[in-house]
């Protein structure tokens, strides 16, 4: 039997705990069913807090897959450590959506807001790849035909949705438009300000509010300090990477540059 609150002992942040205790309720059940048991779609920061934690349950394994090897959202399966299990035993689909689009009309929100109108909930989703008129979509198995007979227009379009291989999966390679600027700091409200164009004021009180998430973990204090390479999701407006911090000028300011998804 595992101990639960040993485990998480030394977890501060409630909403942590939780990913994690959820996460253990499953290795609960591997232990005493002898059963093989798999959590919803977590995203990578989700994941980062779970693993340390599995890794220290001998009674168990585990492999995390997505779909395709660059998958962002994932989902974790959980064995008992006799067992061997492959990644195609994940219990996820992938589908298709086709219809006539006007090109680049429909974006992964309007998919994604789709899917979620039918009453189903986010963590039954994974990576939605859009290119071209279609979208690839990644979801638990348990709703593919659900989705499949029930999602009959996305916007304004009426769709097709076919069931397809992973290995049939499109490759999307995220456009983004490059801005490069300087900045007094590397605060998170200034590099907001310069990859969405917003006032700094106004950047600080919707960071307050929870709409900002870095490398998916929710940040709220508007002077968190950004490093290269980091990802900045900013709710209702899209995401930004810091890609290149460079010299400082002779005003002693950051040389930045910024890629903005589109």
């Amino acid at each position: 039997m595992i101990d639960k609150e040993l485990l998480t002992k030394n977890i501060k942040n409630n909403e942590e705990r939780q990913w994690i205790m959820k996460t253990l309720s499953k290795v609960e059940s591997v232990c005493k069913g002898h059963i093989i048991k798999y959590t919803d779609f977590y995203d990578p920061y989700q994941i980062a807090v779970c693993v340390p934690t599995l890794n220290q349950i001998v009674e168990v394994k585990y492999l995390i897959a997505g779909g395709y090897e660059q998958a962002e959202r994932k989902v974790i399966i959980i064995y008992p450590e006799y067992m061997q299990v492959k990644k195609e035993d994940f219990p996820i689909c992938a589908i298709r959506v086709t219809g006539k689009f006007e090109k680049n009309d429909l974006t992964h929100r309007d998919f994604l807001g789709a899917i979620l109108n039918l009453g189903l909930k986010r963590e039954k989703v994974g990576d939605i790849l859009v290119r071209d008129g279609q979208a690839d979509m990644i979801v638990s198995e348990e709703l593919c035909d659900f989705i499949r007979m029930n999602l009959e227009k996305i916007s304004k379009y009426r769709i097709n949705i076919e069931q397809i291989t992973f290995d049939a999966l499109i490759n999307v390679q995220e456009d983004f438009r490059l801005v490069c600027s300087t900045v007094a700091s590397l605060r998170l409200d200034a590099i907001i300000g310069v990859g969405f164009g917003e006032s700094r004021n106004a950047i600080s009180k919707l960071i307050s509010n929870d709409r900002v998430k870095v490398n998916f973990r929710p940040i709220n204090q508007p002077s968190y300090t950004i490093a290269e390479g980091d990802l900045i999701s900013f709710k209702g407006k899209g995401r930004i990477i810091l890609d290149k911090i460079g010299n400082k000028t002779k005003k002693d300011k950051y040389q930045i540059c910024i890629k903005r998804m589109i």
